[in-house]
């Protein structure tokens, strides 16, 4: 009995680790920051070829997006624009990537 106990409680641990890693960048009402900043820095560029077409404000996870590179804890920390031809202006919410190394 003691040794279940122990599992579950180690299955609990392990949960809610899990749940603190996905939920990291989120809000209180479930918004990711590093989803917001991105879209707005999209919404700032002019791109004539889509090539930031995957960029999806409904997606809570922005490291499967064509040129976002995260951290391996799944934070944004680079983002690799060269060479597409894309214009305008960077957005402020820049700032809001407090883990992007590089541009």
């Amino acid at each position: 009995m003691e040794a279940r106990c122990f599992r579950l409680w180690k299955v609990g641990i392990l949960i809610l680790a899990l749940m603190e890693f996905s939920f990291a960048t989120l809000s209180p009402s479930g918004v990711n920051y590093e989803v917001v900043a991105l879209m707005a820095i999209k919404n700032a560029l002019h791109d004539p070829y889509n090539v930031l077409e995957n960029w999806d404000s409904n997606s809570v996870d922005p490291c499967s997006w064509r040129m976002v590179t995260c951290s391996a804890d799944g934070f944004v920390s680079a983002l690799g624009l060269p060479s597409q031809s894309l214009s305008g202006t960077l957005s402020p919410l820049i700032g809001n990537l407090s883990n992007l190394q590089s541009v």
